[in-house]
């Protein structure tokens, strides 16, 4: 391809070629072929030769960084990086490339100061050379969308946003590539206070101040973003008790990836006078957030532990036989209950396997109460190299206590646990709370088929076992210590108003991001006895314009018009307010003035998060007359009613739908594979009815399914824009872009 002397030179100098390196122009061209001929090597060579020949030369030094991070040759890269950034400071792309160094280095404060730099001298060359037009090089595009994965995968949400919306203002890249770049951000775990996205706050009365803030906020909002956080501190001590200084603050932090001083913004923003309690507790609820991003291995962490025992064996085969009489005594033990786990994990990677595994149980003193999963025993017998020993694995808390039980069975001493070691997983103490494994009693003979409307013994145990998490949750959380509340525990924490914030920010958190009942309703009631105040309802018929998620939950939603309420509900759902949605997903499928449409979107939802199957029949019934009303294709919900009906046991029902499915849908694919996944799930062998000519008949060429249900949520996580529309992301494949 012919390079054109009079573009602008490739290394980002702002020069025409014609006057930066006409002489290289050859050379250039035949770097272009390699490139696009997919020889990377080779250019990558070439380009070291032509260094060699013509060192310092901006366009040699930019693609070879570009080239060795397109080859993956990290250490090289950022070698060569410096290199041109020490050569050329101002170089927007000598910056950009700087920055996704920093960024592979997990160094994303530094990537952001530099990337923010870097916009900033692009936008003055272009200026100047261009009668003050702004414009950006290509390259400098795919080095933020190279960061804007980058600081997604490391939580860095502000960050990421708004080089996306940096990307989105001024129309650089393609739609398709910025919706890529959002569904990266929007799929990586946002923490729940941090999906609203924030925006800058202006002035509402003159200052002695006013100009130097605008000067700030023009600054911010023409992307020099370091510029602007400068003049806003700046304004700290004159300012001290400006709401709009704080917010602006945090905002920019976050934007600039640098989560702690955004915590400690947004602390002092919920401390400020004329600040209501919502917004003081919505703020808080952010640093908290903002705190973990900083710190995510921050103290107390319940981390996964081991406990090693050795077993007096004697040798030979009387330590067979030994070995199985301890089996056989831990498979009578009610506190002991037979392990699967995959023998080929172990062989795979050169590892002895066990010879046994089992799951140890805490037994409740009350009747009341479930017994509680508490580790994992593996026995392992004598190897050539290994003496026989049992292995204790589990959370820590859970492997101290497993730890006397196990050693009065066995007969045996586990020894001291070791120093924690580094890189073990870790979980949160809420969520080793909430992730309580309790056992529920089954029946000895198989029950009979529950009557139409009445809960079935699948419905019991599952609320007999979520009734007990929920239940523990609540007995220990409050005296639980926690990490977002700096070691202390709830009931600590609210004695001052700072950890009360916290504390209530975390409930409300809990409340409205609940995806059962039994859950959201644990978090409501741990309110009365740490002190907090009920969550108030709120009346607002604009809620997506004016009002916060985390408050959504508590809308009236029979007030609110259908058209907020229809975007309420899919904003709610695509950004996993779970509480929410629901409640919006209720009121639309009641609501006289929706259409059919939204009845099918609302009660698609409802099916999924519906906690009976009596209930989830009933939905499955409303649907079916919504479907006949919109002439869809009933397929799917017949294999959702099939999941229920199996289920719950009802074996007539079940095998009048098979045969319905068999001969109405047997030709739809999307059907046919649905009920392949449920049939696997109750452990069908289709391989067996296959053969047998029972399965259902699959034709990759049948028709499509037309309209059926949602088979899961969205993945929850997007992020909320105040007044916008329902949040970007989600769907299509996802590429990691690396310059290159």
């Amino acid at each position: 391809m012919a390079i054109d002397t009079y573009a602008r030179c490739p290394g980002g100098t702002g020069k025409k070629i014609k006057f930066c390196c006409s002489d290289l122009v050859g050379d250039l061209e035949q770097l272009d072929r390699l490139i696009e001929g997919d020889q990377i090597t080779a250019a990558l060579d070439q380009v070291q030769r032509l260094q060699a020949k013509y060192p310092g030369r901006a366009c040699l030094m930019s693609a070879r960084t570009k080239l060795e991070l397109g080859t993956k040759r990290f250490a090289e890269a950022a070698a060569s990086s410096q290199a041109f950034l020490e050569a050329f400071p101002e170089n927007p792309l000598a910056l950009g490339q700087a920055a996704i160094t920093d960024a592979l280095a997990g160094r994303m404060q530094e990537a952001a100061i530099r990337f923010d730099k870097a916009r900033s001298a692009a936008v003055a060359i272009a200026q100047e050379g261009n009668n003050g037009e702004d414009s950006s090089s290509e390259e400098l595009v795919r080095i933020a969308a190279t960061l804007v994965q980058a600081a997604a995968q490391l939580g860095q949400v502000g960050f990421a946003q708004g080089v996306v919306d940096w990307l989105t203002e001024g129309g650089l890249a393609s739609d398709e590539e910025r919706r890529i770049l959002a569904s990266f951000v929007g799929s990586s775990g946002i923490p729940p206070a941090l999906r609203t996205k924030m925006p800058f706050a202006e002035l509402s009365a003159d200052t002695p101040w006013r100009v130097e803030f605008d000067k700030a906020i023009e600054n911010a909002r023409h992307w020099r973003l370091a510029q602007a956080l400068t003049t806003f501190r700046s304004l700290k001590g004159a300012a001290a008790t400006s709401q709009e200084l704080f917010t602006n603050i945090a905002v920019l932090c976050e934007m600039l990836a640098l989560p702690m001083e955004a915590a400690e913004a947004w602390l002092t923003l919920a401390k400020l006078p004329g600040i209501s309690a919502d917004e003081a507790v919505e703020a808080t609820g952010r640093a908290i957030a903002l705190e973990s991003v900083a710190h995510p291995e921050r103290s107390p962490l319940i981390r996964f532990r081991s406990r090693i025992a050795p077993l007096s064996l004697p040798l030979g085969e009387d330590g067979s036989a030994a070995l199985e009489l301890l089996e056989d005594k831990l498979r009578h033990d009610p506190r002991c209950e037979v392990a699967s786990f995959d023998r080929s994990a172990w062989v795979s990677r050169n590892a002895a396997p066990p010879r046994s595994a089992w799951r140890i149980y805490e037994v409740p003193q009350d009747q009341a109460s479930l017994p509680r999963l508490l580790a994992s025993l593996l026995l392992f017998g004598r190897q050539t190299d290994r003496e026989p020993e049992a292995v204790l694995q589990g959370f820590g808390p859970d492997v101290e206590v497993a730890v006397p039980l196990a050693e009065g069975l066995l007969g045996c001493s586990f020894a001291a646990a070791e120093a924690e070691a580094p890189g073990m997983p870790g979980v949160t103490p809420t969520n080793w709370l909430l992730g309580t494994q309790l056992k529920t009693p089954l029946p000895e003979t198989e029950p009979a088929a529950p009557e139409a409307g009445q809960p079935a013994l699948f419905d019991t145990l599952v609320h007999q076992q979520r009734d007990g998490v929920a239940r523990r949750f609540v007995a220990h959380w409050p005296d639980t210590p926690l990490p977002e509340l700096l070691g202390k525990t709830p009931r600590q924490a609210v004695a001052d108003a700072e950890g009360r914030r916290r504390v209530e920010a975390i409930v409300t958190e809990g409340e409205a991001m609940s995806r059962r009942s039994e859950i959201m309703a644990a978090w409501a009631s741990l309110r009365e006895p740490l002190g907090l105040p009920a969550a108030a309802r709120i009346d607002n018929q604009e809620p997506l314009g004016t009002l916060p998620p985390m408050r959504w939950h508590r809308i009236d939603m029979a007030a609110v018009p259908i058209d907020q309420l229809r975007g309420l509900f899919l904003t709610a759902l695509d950004a996993g307010f779970e509480l929410a949605a629901e409640r919006a997903a209720e009121s639309l499928a009641t609501r006289s003035d929706a259409t059919s449409e939204d009845r099918w979107e609302a009660l698609g939802f409802l099916v999924e998060r519906a906690e009976s199957s009596v209930r989830r029949l009933e939905l499955i019934a409303q649907l079916r007359a919504i479907a006949k009303e919109l002439g869809a294709n009933d397929g799917m919900l017949d294999v959702a009613e099939l999941r229920v009906r199996m289920q719950r046991g009802d074996g007539a029902e079940a095998t009048r739908l098979l045969e319905h499915l068999q001969r109405e849908h047997g030709r739809d694919q999307q059907v046919f594979q649905a009920l392949a996944e449920v049939l696997m799930e109750a452990g069908v062998d289709l391989g067996g009815m296959a053969a047998r000519g029972g399965a259902p008949a699959g034709n990759a060429q049948g028709g499509g399914a037309g309209l059926g249900l949602p088979s899961a949520p969205p993945q929850p996580g997007k992020l909320w824009t105040p007044g916008g529309e329902p949040a970007a992301g989600g769907g299509g494949e996802k590429k990691l872009w690396t310059p290159g």
